[in-house]
């Protein structure tokens, strides 16, 4: 008969201790990736930013899911991105999309400390299954899940056996406790902000060892890394994603979360029930994985690299638009935003000839606005990636059947211009 685990001490080590002689090696990573997120941060303008990270939020979205073994489309997350829901038949692939972008969306409003850290997670897990249909939900002894409740049976993963439900609340306290900690002494920044970057990496790794809910953990703690490197000042502009290193080297990182899973290897394994040697490999292999995300953002971004992409985008693919838009659409890149009424300058065109211009650009979604007359700042829609960002999808997912594109399109225009109506109304009252 298999002996579950019914004691928070029996999923020690939570920490890396700095006595250790990995420690170095592992701050080191995470001072190498406090950095290399810094340096992307400081790289863009911050409307750009803001429109980079929405895209980001589809990446999570995209590869999170793949991860689960579940092949979204990019298509898809963007109109769930930009709330053309309307479009997106209800099915479980779409419905998965709707469910991880609503539950990202509001985990990024979010600040974690020792009293809200559980609440999070519980709250993600809802926001997650409530936009899920019911048969989704469903559970293979025919039983439903409830949203934001932490299973009461226990189960096995594989191999590993998670801890007994009736003992979940002590580790669930046990983790919080531990990690909000780390989290809170981040703030003080240097070591302390290292120390809670890597715990941050140990935590992601425990949470998903405790399995506390019957389905959905992956997602869930893969959204909860997100928020507390955030936490640790880390990627806080949401530019770059853990969910997409993860997924490109997804084999290596379901095999070091089982490593990571293994007892203690002998004497000079640590002093808790646990592998340190794993957990400490699992963090060595996962703060790398974001190191290389961090960075390939970065060279993406470059504005000699973009601008390349750019003016090839304009000048061999969508050259039925205007040559003029590279013009706004760079300008937009580098400068953040600009006033409308500034494309004739940009441009050298008549003033309509410069507003027939950006408008085409604010139809395709490759200048963005809040309000109907407001500045507007680049975008990054799906259908022009390939182009202009190559290699944050797989190629082929990127492929967009034209009528399909129409389709977005339209609805998108008809997104922008109830939008407007509703800011005219306001105006009037």
């Amino acid at each position: 008969m298999i002996q579950l685990y019914d004691n928070p001490a029996q999923m020690e080590p939570l920490l890396i201790e700095s006595s250790r002689p990995v420690y170095k090696t592992l701050i080191g990573l995470a001072h190498e990736l406090s950095e290399a997120s810094a340096c992307l941060d400081a790289a863009l303008v911050p409307a750009t930013a803001r429109s980079l990270s929405k895209l980001v939020s589809g990446m999570n979205c995209y590869y999170s899911n793949l991860i689960e073994g579940h092949h979204t489309l990019p298509i898809d997350i963007e109109k769930a991105l930009f709330e053309v829901k309307e479009q997106i038949e209800q099915k479980d692939l779409q419905s998965l999309v709707v469910a991880h972008i609503e539950a990202d969306r509001w985990a990024k409003l979010q600040s974690l400390d020792k009293s809200s850290l559980l609440p999070f997670i519980l709250e993600v897990h809802r926001r997650f299954c409530e936009h899920l249909p019911k048969e989704m939900l469903k559970l293979k002894d025919g039983s439903y899940m409830e949203p934001g409740k932490f299973r009461e049976r226990d189960v096995q993963v594989g191999i590993h056996v998670a801890p007994r439900a009736d003992a979940l609340n002590r580790f669930i306290k046990r983790f919080t406790e531990v990690y909000s900690l780390r989290l809170e002494w981040s703030k003080k920044g240097g070591i302390n902000k290292l120390d809670g970057i890597l715990a941050t990496f140990a935590a992601h790794h425990r949470i998903v060892w405790i399995h506390p809910f019957l389905d959905g953990n992956g997602r869930v703690a893969r959204i909860t890394i997100d928020a507390m490197l955030r936490e640790c000042g880390v990627n806080g502009s949401c530019l770059w994603s853990m969910s997409r290193g993860f997924a490109k080297t997804a084999d290596q990182y379901k095999a070091e979360l089982a490593g990571a899973d293994q007892p203690r290897m002998g004497d000079l394994d640590g002093r808790g029930n646990l592998s340190e040697k794993r957990l400490a490999e699992f963090c060595e292999y996962a703060m790398q994985t974001a190191i290389d995300q961090a960075k390939f953002m970065a060279r993406m971004f470059a504005i000699d690299n973009f601008r390349f992409r750019a003016e090839n985008f304009f000048q061999k693919v969508r050259f039925d638009l205007k040559p003029e838009s590279a013009h706004l659409f760079i300008h937009a890149f580098t400068a953040g935003e600009f006033e409308r009424m500034e494309a004739g300058r940009l441009t050298g065109l008549s003033e309509r000839a410069a507003r027939d211009v950006l408008n085409a650009l604010v139809q395709e979604g490759l200048l963005v606005s809040d309000t109907p007359r407001g500045k507007v700042r680049v975008g990054f829609p799906m259908h022009a990636l390939g182009s202009l960002l190559p290699n944050l999808y797989p190629a082929g997912d990127m492929d967009v059947d034209p009528q399909a594109l129409r389709q977005l399109i339209k609805a998108a225009k008809a997104n922008i211009a109830a939008r407007n109506a509703l800011h005219n109304n306001m105006k009037l009252k």
